[in-house]
């Protein structure tokens, strides 16, 4: 699934494109200065649902802006760079545990049921770097990898629903929380068998 060819992700990119990317390029800063920025912002998520699912919300929203916004400005200002494809890569992986730390805060926050929301958080977060590093792996062998249900896009916009519920229905936060969680599971569980049996498909022949 690419959200980037839909309707709604063109018209999100095309905002960026045109009212984000010449202000950054105005302050002469680099593609991989935005990208740490995302890293900065995601890593204050926790420290954002510690306080509110609101706060949460906002920090993955303007961590996945500035994700987005680093390859567009590699673009526009020419500095697209096999390093700058790899730091990007890199930490979005910190960015990936940032957010799901989030979520387990917020767990934290009710006591009850920690170790197995402690487990199950691991448990997504094994299976999303997972969901990476096939991608990554095949591309490595020379093939190209689209494959996959809950790529970083998707992912991304499931968090924000997610935290996006939790904050508009906090009656029923906890029930939320793991019904979000169980389908999160479900759902990168499937795109990492995805990702597997294109591998085979790809690879043994």
């Amino acid at each position: 699934m690419d959200l980037r060819e839909s309707r709604l992700g063109r018209i999100y990119l095309s905002f960026l494109d045109k009212s984000l990317v010449d202000w950054l390029q105005r302050r002469n800063l680099s593609p991989n200065t935005v990208t740490v920025w995302g890293l900065a912002l995601a890593c204050l998520v926790p420290v954002g649902f510690f306080f509110s699912p609101w706060a949460g919300f906002t920090f993955i929203a303007l961590s996945g802006m500035a994700d987005s916004l680093d390859g567009f400005l590699a673009r526009a200002a020419q500095r697209q760079s096999t390093f700058g494809s790899f730091w990007d890569s890199t930490l979005d992986r910190g960015a990936d545990c940032a957010y799901l730390l989030g979520f387990l805060i917020l767990f934290w926050s009710f006591g009850a049921g920690r170790l197995a929301a402690a487990i199950s958080v691991i448990l997504a977060l094994l299976l999303t770097l997972l969901i990476s590093y096939t991608k990554a792996k095949i591309e490595s062998l020379g093939h190209s990898c689209r494959t996959g249900l809950m790529n970083r896009p998707v992912r991304i916009v499931y968090l924000l629903a997610w935290s996006l519920l939790l904050a508009l229905l906090p009656g029923v936060q906890l029930e939320l929380l793991w019904l979000g969680l169980v389908v999160y599971l479900i759902l990168i569980g499937i795109t990492v068998g995805q990702r597997i049996a294109e591998a085979r498909r790809i690879l043994v022949s």
